[in-house]
């Protein structure tokens, strides 16, 4: 039997010292990822994080049009930016009109924003990595904006379940979120 310290380390019986994958080590990646449940932890980072994903996948269904894969990517990016930019700026407003404590106040505020970005540029991410790989970015766009639909059923859900929501209703918000992608997806067809 393994030891608590070999096991931390990675290393059960009989498998040498060149196991070092734990089992919680995938565990831990997944709860980092923007699709994980456990990334943020309130309805509002959720929000901002179905608000960043919906730009996001707008940006790329814009951006496509291009047909340049560098274009695409810094129409997205911009595009997510200058969202997060102005919302943040909104809110950093009345956090910095205050005198004591502004600091932290300024910097918890645009902490809270950070879900737009990080969510908004997820599957711009995966739009690369499959353009790259292929060589197909009209493919790539199609997957990219598939994983936005995605992700945006599932923080639907996610901030539904946590608002107190039962399953039946957190899937039908879920449902709902999605729908934003399926618009994004029929408007990039329209327009392309």
């Amino acid at each position: 039997m393994a030891s608590t310290a070999d096991r931390d380390a990675g290393v059960t019986a009989g498998t040498g010292p060149d196991r070092t994958a734990p089992p919680d080590r995938l565990h831990r990646l997944l709860r980092r990822t923007a699709l994980s449940r456990h990334r943020w932890g309130t309805e509002r980072d959720l929000a901002h994080a179905i608000y960043g994903t919906v730009i996001g996948a707008a940006g790329i269904a814009i951006g496509s049009a291009y047909r340049d894969l560098g274009k695409l990517v810094l129409t997205v990016v911009v595009t997510v930016v200058v969202y997060w930019a102005a919302e943040r700026y909104a809110d950093l407003l009345a956090a910095a009109v205050h005198a004591a404590g502004r600091r932290a106040r300024v910097l918890a505020v645009l902490r809270r924003g950070l879900p737009v970005v990080e969510a908004g540029l997820t599957p711009l991410v995966v739009l690369v990595v499959l353009a790259l790989l292929t060589g197909r970015l009209p493919l790539a766009v199609l997957v990219a904006l598939g994983l936005a639909t995605l992700m945006l059923g599932g923080f639907g859900h996610f901030a539904a379940r946590r608002a107190g929501a039962t399953r039946l209703q957190a899937v039908a918000w879920g449902l709902g979120s999605a729908a934003l992608g399926g618009v994004v997806i029929g408007l990039k067809v329209l327009l392309h």
